[in-house]
């Protein structure tokens, strides 16, 4: 009997558990679960996304590059920008964010590819082992001499500029070395109107680098004159460490080289935080290097955050362009004054005075009468002009949206799925490509 008893108390107690585990790992809701329809996939991005062979990606990168080649019309300046330094600028503009640079670069560089865009659109590469030497192309004599007579007018106009010694009276000698090949294209000319020798050292400065800049320094020096080393960088760990430590670097190839830096000048003009803030540059959120590891420079996190900006910002629109030229000037003038250009100029003219029989002989008229009747002799060369194509801009249509419900295509009333972050931005409806600026609504 009381086995019996046993038994019925111990299955009793395995029934309990087992129900009990059951609700744990099934639990049967009281009211069914209504189901919900997953949400509309969010919209494009402006930015062409795909591969090349992809019909709709190759479309879409042709609407993108037309509206490339309208903004470059549209520029007051002529300066050439880098896929990185497009990027920078269609942020400025409002037409990508800081996430779409690397999606950026590629639409560029696979449009160039597919000649949508002329294949040299970007600025060319600082790197001269990469560009062919002792290419010969067999010419039309005419045309060959038609670029002699250009190339003695060039020389008339030059010379005194070529024999002029600019520094004789001055104290010092600049000079300018930068991180990245844009800003060559963006200081150049201003660095030209103070004949200021300027060069990219891409990131650290290799030997050969070093050793021009020992060699400038020591003709400097030799002219009784105090040379200066101007230094423009990004402002990150690594570019601000280059600058702190170009000195050293220096000092590392004095037996190579027979000169001291001890005497040079060196001076960071930029990238510099208070530039960033003033100007409205932007910052980047993170600490990536090109390898995709984090710095872990502690002392630039604790005074700068995990952000960056770097020297290409500068591109960002013609206002920020100027502003990277004034930056240069006054680089520049504070070492040289504000009337270098014209105590400058006043010496090209001394030469030139100098010159006035050379100038006055009438050897130069001859030469150009004599290639005039050559070239006339044996026919001119018209060369055929492309005419550019007609490009229309593409009208972005407005679409208000709120925190609350999907959004809707205007056109063919597509839904699509948005988030805070997509306020302001430029989209494309997924179904019949309608360009959209997302704004909020307004309470």
């Amino acid at each position: 009997m009381g086995r019996v008893v046993w038994m019925r108390r111990k299955y009793e107690n395995i029934g309990e558990v087992m129900k009990s585990v059951m609700c744990q790992v099934l639990p049967i809701p009281k009211q069914p679960r209504a189901y919900r329809m997953p949400p509309p996939r969010r919209p494009l991005s402006w930015v062409p996304h795909g591969s090349i062979g992809n019909y709709n990606y190759e479309e879409r990168l042709e609407k993108f590059a037309n509206e490339l080649l309208i903004i470059n019309n549209q520029k007051t300046s002529e300066i050439k920008y880098s896929s990185r330094g497009w990027s920078y600028l269609l942020e400025g503009l409002g037409k990508i964010h800081k996430g779409e640079f690397a999606a950026c670069q590629k639409a560029i560089n696979d449009s160039r590819k597919l000649g949508f865009l002329p294949i040299d659109f970007v600025a060319k590469d600082q790197d001269q082992t990469r560009h062919f030497k002792g290419i010969h192309v067999a010419c039309e004599p005419e045309v060959q001499l038609s670029q002699l007579k250009q190339d003695v007018e060039d020389m008339l106009r030059d010379l005194p500029s070529k024999t002029t010694d600019y520094w004789i009276g001055e104290e010092y000698y600049l000079m300018m070395c930068v991180e990245k090949g844009d800003l060559i294209n963006l200081f150049k000319p201003t660095c030209d109107q103070y004949h200021v020798p300027i060069v990219s050292s891409k990131g650290w400065a290799p030997i050969l680098l070093r050793s021009h800049i020992a060699k400038l320094s020591k003709y400097a020096e030799a002219q009784g004159l105090k040379p200066v080393l101007l230094l423009f960088y990004d402002h990150d760990p690594a570019g601000l460490k280059i600058s702190e430590t170009f000195r050293k670097n220096l000092e590392d190839c004095e037996r190579g080289t027979n000169w001291s830096p001890e005497n040079l000048i060196i001076e960071r003009f930029g990238l510099n935080a208070e530039d960033i803030e003033q100007y409205g540059l932007m910052w980047i959120e993170n600490l990536r290097t090109c390898s995709g590891r984090t710095s872990q420079d502690y002392n630039y996190i604790r005074k700068y955050g995990q952000r960056k900006c770097e020297a290409n910002a500068l591109f960002k629109n013609d206002e920020t362009l100027k502003t990277g030229q004034n930056i240069c000037r006054k680089a520049i003038e504070k070492y040289y004054e504000e009337n270098a250009i014209e105590r400058f100029k006043k010496k090209e003219e001394d030469s030139k005075e100098r010159l006035k029989d050379v100038y006055n002989d009438p050897v130069w008229k001859n030469v150009n009468e004599s290639l005039d009747q050559l070239v006339g002799h044996l026919g001119s060369v018209e060369k055929a002009e492309e005419q550019p194509k007609d490009l229309a801009v593409e009208k972005e249509t407005v679409v208000f949206i709120d925190n609350k419900l999907y959004g809707l295509c205007p056109k063919c009333h597509t839904q699509f799925d948005y988030s805070k972050k997509d306020y302001g931005r430029l989209v494309r409806c997924r179904r019949c490509h309608l360009l959209m600026r997302l704004r909020e609504e307004a309470s």
